[in-house]
């Protein structure tokens, strides 16, 4: 078994690659991303998809396609303010 010496110039090529690689592993950006509270809650809607009442919604459908629907604005005045009050 033959024993040589070492070059050092092989030896600080390795520490030197080492180096770059560790430095374009600390340089790295990690990809993040923030979810806003409108998105939160538009995805929970989403996500009800079986509380839907779909013969009720195939019927508002039917009259929009023939003009038949017709909207009360008193009664989405007082939802409004319902809602605004927090009463339902």
């Amino acid at each position: 078994m033959k024993i040589g010496s070492i070059n050092q110039r092989v030896i600080e090529n390795i520490y030197k690659s080492n180096k770059v690689e560790e430095k374009a592993i600390k340089n790295e950006k990690i990809d993040t991303i923030q979810i806003s509270d409108l998105g939160k809650y538009l995805s929970e809607v989403n996500n009800k998809k079986e509380e839907i009442n779909i013969e009720k919604v195939n019927e508002l459908k039917k009259k929009i396609d023939n003009g038949t629907y017709r909207i009360d604005s008193k009664d989405i005045a007082k939802k409004i303010i319902e809602h605004m009050r927090g009463e339902k």
